[in-house]
């Protein structure tokens, strides 16, 4: 099995071809026609059963933001952190690696009263066993149901990621959305549509945050526009010396405004072990494929990030994961 499809390739989709009898190859239709989902049956965007179609003219909604938040429940004015004062909040993280939306919280002082995470990666989970012994496992997002969904009660915040290797264009042998794991972006949805209706149907709304690679083929783009609104590019070089660029969807405040604050600068010399020498300012996007330059010296021969350089690079404290390892 493909890379991609080492722990989601239990439940395969078929891919049906389309006959090319009266086609016309130069005008095809950005559609998503012929899918034949064996598990799973995504009624929330279908035209028929088991048939997923995108539509061009549709409007995609710009997010509005709501100036008026100050945080979850918080009293008094925006405090620098925005968690501070706020009661306590649940959180369901989907495509959750190794609980750094947990991480991001914390910095942030938002208090957290449950943690729900759904991944099916081993070594992602036992770091998430080890640094964060509260988090409560959901298990694989495909078996997340209305049912299991109402266990946690409300949910205030829900933080999501799908895996982007069948999405980018990085990949000349992406699935896109049709196959492999990029299919999981429509768990996504349906869970969102699901916690949406819910929350409507009580007076109150959901905040929502995902995630996902910039570089993404049109007709993907347009799918997660028309479903999600337009998304916020951010970068990680504004706060750490490497160069990640993503796309955000959500309706977090400020989304869609620059920081009002300008974080320090740092370069790669900043945050590499200290015996080591950098030899370029930034290094690219941090992936499992350690071609290319070599970053950093040490004694005089080059060589590759080690692994506490890479969690360095991700704002980790030290240790992160190495621990885990052992």
């Amino acid at each position: 099995a493909p890379k991609s499809m080492r722990y989601y390739g239990q439940r395969k989709v078929v891919r049906k071809q389309r006959s090319p009898v009266g086609q016309d190859s130069s005008q095809k239709e950005p559609s998503m026609r012929g899918i034949e989902f064996t598990d799973r049956n995504y009624d929330f965007l279908s035209e028929g059963e088991g048939t997923l179609h995108m539509r061009l003219g549709s409007p995609v909604p710009h997010p509005q933001p709501d100036d008026g938040f100050i945080g979850f429940e918080c009293d008094g004015p925006q405090p620098t952190l925005s968690g501070q004062g706020c009661r306590p909040i649940i959180v369901l993280s989907l495509f959750d690696g190794i609980s750094t939306g947990l991480v991001c919280l914390k910095k942030l002082g938002i208090p957290v009263l449950r943690y729900f995470a759904s991944e099916v990666c081993g070594n992602a989970k036992r770091v998430q066993t080890l640094r964060h012994p509260e988090v409560i496992q959901m298990g694989d997002v495909r078996d997340i149901s209305e049912e299991v969904l109402s266990s946690p009660g409300r949910i205030d915040l829900l933080l999501a990621g799908s895996p982007c290797s069948d999405l980018s264009r990085v990949n000349p042998r992406r699935a896109g959305l049709t196959g492999g794991t990029g299919l999981l972006y429509f768990e996504f949805v349906r869970i969102l549509r699901h916690l949406q209706d819910r929350d409507r149907g009580e007076g109150r709304s959901l905040m929502w945050l995902f995630e996902n690679t910039c570089h993404l083929d049109s007709e993907t783009l347009y799918q997660l526009n028309r479903d999600l609104g337009l998304p916020s590019l951010r970068c990680a070089s504004d706060y750490l010396p490497v160069r990640r660029r993503r796309f955000y969807w959500g309706n977090i405040p400020r989304l869609h405004q620059m920081d009002p604050i300008t974080p320090p600068s740092l370069e790669l010399q900043d945050v590499v072990d200290a015996n080591k020498t950098a030899l370029v300012p930034y290094v690219r996007t941090l992936t499992s494929n350690r071609s290319g330059q070599f970053p950093v010296q040490c004694n005089g021969v080059a060589e590759h990030l080690s692994p506490t350089d890479f969690e360095r690079l991700q704002g980790e404290g030290l240790p992160y994961c190495f621990e885990c390892d052992a």
